[in-house]
């Protein structure tokens, strides 16, 4: 793999998480206009003193408010997952020009066509994320807005029930002062949104890599797996690091929310010849080229058993197994985790010789 392309590959990644931590700000004002709304339904009467009638026309007008300003939240969005895939469509064939002489791929894009074909795909390519199987990013922010402002009528309503105030209601969906405003349902929001923008901003990315490489297999050999080197990448993550895969039969990124993995292209034999990668990015700086369990065998064994887990860190360090088959032993055919049971059940010697 080419170094410079790689390193081109690794910037864009720090500027996609600037865009995400640009998205989530952009959260803000709806989030003060749902607590303006809250703290003006409810500086009436208190609600165990309303009609039955008076209260669920209130709360169906929190509803309401609170749905509009997470779908209003949601359709700017959608605009900028588009523009994402659009973007990083064209990045990859500017990058590859770059660092891979004469093929001038980007001269040849028509930008607004692409545009239209990369919208769909962003819209209706269903996730792999664990527990958000099949979901469009349509879905992900419909359920946002429907969750979240079922959420808070369904505790407006437990509380009116309970006999609560309507400043201890408020209260509930604020947080609390001494907290930091941080116990309330209004950062639980917050959270859901930011985790959303997260991962749709990831698959909107990876959206237009696949666009590219699906237009270039005359030259493309398949697709490398790059995780992150650092203690918060998942184990299915770790285990697919620097694997390559035929152009749209492996897994793509987000595998989970909050997913940071990317994918590199690799070109066929014939265009590869030039710069060869012998150093990546880790949590420490740069580092010699390896996969994730190599780099791990070389961190503390503390910091192991933090990333693994004690069982899992000591079969790593003591079980005999090389870090490909270690990488291997950790997810099943369909990239999916294995549990230590089934883990000892395929490698019952390495367990052993392990102690476990």
């Amino acid at each position: 793999m080419n170094e410079q392309y790689l390193n081109q590959t690794i910037r864009r990644l720090i500027y996609l998480e600037s865009l995400k931590q640009s998205e989530i700000n952009k959260l803000t004002p709806h989030i003060k206009a749902i607590d303006k709304l809250i703290k003006e339904k409810l500086i009436g009467d208190e609600l165990t003193e309303l009609t039955i009638k008076s209260f669920n026309g209130l709360v169906t007008e929190i509803k309401q408010g609170v749905q509009a300003e997470l779908t209003a939240y949601a359709n700017t969005s959608k605009v900028t997952l588009v523009e994402a895939a659009t973007d990083s469509y064209l990045y990859e064939a500017k990058s590859i020009d770059k660092a891979f002489e004469g093929f001038k791929l980007a001269s040849g894009i028509k930008l607004a066509e692409k545009a239209k074909v990369l919208e769909k795909l962003v819209k209706n390519t269903p996730l792999a994320v664990k527990g958000s199987e099949g979901k469009t990013v349509t879905d992900l922010f419909n359920e946002l807005a429907n969750n979240e402002s079922n959420k808070y009528i369904n505790h407006i309503r437990l509380a009116r029930y309970e006999g609560k105030t309507n400043q201890q209601i408020v209260q509930m969906i604020r947080g609390t002062r001494k907290n930091g405003y941080k116990d309330g349902l209004m950062e639980v929001t917050s959270r859901q949104a930011k985790t959303i923008v997260r991962t749709t901003v990831q698959h909107a990315a990876m959206q237009g890599k696949a666009e590219f490489a699906r237009d270039n297999e005359d030259i493309i050999k398949g697709e490398q797996w790059l995780s992150t080197l650092d203690g918060r990448t998942s184990s299915q993550c770790r285990s697919l690091d620097q694997q390559i895969f035929e152009i749209g039969k492996g897994p793509r990124p987000p595998l989970h929310h909050n997913c940071r993995s990317t994918v590199l292209i690799v070109l066929k034999d014939e265009y590869a010849g030039r710069g060869n990668i012998n150093q990546r990015a880790s949590k420490d700086g740069l580092v010699e080229n390896q996969t994730y369990y190599e780099w791990l065998n070389k961190q503390p064994k503390e910091f192991q058993d933090d990333v693994l887990g004690e069982t899992r860190g000591k079969l790593l360090r003591s079980g005999g197994l090389s870090s490909d088959k270690f990488a291997q032993l950790q997810l099943d055919k369909n990239f999916k985790p294995l549990t230590l049971d089934e883990m000892r059940e395929r490698e019952p010697l390495a367990f052993k010789k392990a102690g476990l």
